[in-house]
């Protein structure tokens, strides 16, 4: 039986080292992003901006590709870093289209397309979504938003459907650099993440990847429908 994975934010970070590595485990992969550097023979790059809510409503989920699939919404924006008071409104369309809209209409779109089919569904989550972080707003307010979809959906117990809201922490991926060249007049943590870069603290994007294949090759063993990636062990 072949294993489909359709993930999207594959143009770098966590989306792409999970893509990479799913290809390894002999997954077809569909990736959805604006940019893509992956080249295998299994791997399906659909361009998309994802914070264009007309191409997300238009966009279609390979109908072919069933029997037993996965679905990853990874991307996501970290956003202007500023007070809340100082956003743009465009920027807060922006990311609450990217971070929040678009999973939503992409879990819908996957419940729907695959409805007697076996589905595991994983939203990218955040910690950021329990702790209110200084000019974070939007990002909070959606991944906090995200994880309770999560659980409404799960409470739904929707047919041949698992799905989780996994949290991988502090990851060295372009968000962190993003953060890093964040100004401190605007972000008063700045030392705070740069601090992790410097002790060498970020994880890296290949192992958050290798945690994230333990939760979809073990799914029936974790109770939880929110996991955080330190707490996943795959020794």
């Amino acid at each position: 039986m072949q294993k489909v994975a359709i993930i999207t934010g594959t143009g770098g970070g966590i989306g792409k080292a999970t893509a990479e590595l799913l290809l390894k485990e002999g997954y077809l992969v569909y990736g959805y992003s604006r940019t893509n550097k992956i080249n295998h023979p299994n791997f399906t790059f659909n361009k998309i901006d994802l914070s264009n809510l007309d191409a997300v409503k238009q966009l279609q989920f390979p109908k072919e590709c069933q029997q037993d699939i996965l679905l990853i919404n990874n991307a996501a924006t970290i956003g202007s870093i500023v007070a809340f008071d100082k956003k743009e409104t465009s920027d807060i369309i922006h990311e609450y289209y990217l971070n929040l809209v678009a999973p939503t209409i992409l879990c819908k779109k996957f419940i729907t397309t695959y409805p007697e089919d076996k589905k595991l569904l994983i939203n990218i989550g955040s910690g950021a979504g329990n702790n209110p972080i200084h000019s974070w707003s939007t990002y909070c307010a959606t991944k906090a938003a995200l994880d309770m979809l999560t659980g409404v959906i799960a409470a739904e117990n929707h047919k041949n459907l698992t799905v989780f809201s996994v949290h991988p922490g502090v990851v060295d991926t372009n968000m962190q650099s993003e953060i890093r060249n964040s100004d401190p007049k605007n972000f008063p943590l700045l030392s705070k993440f740069t601090d992790y870069y410097i002790q060498n603290e970020l994880e890296s994007t290949k192992i958050v990847a290798q945690k994230l294949l333990h939760i979809i090759q073990n799914s029936n063993k974790f109770k939880q429908n929110i996991l955080s990636i330190r707490d996943v062990s795959i020794n």
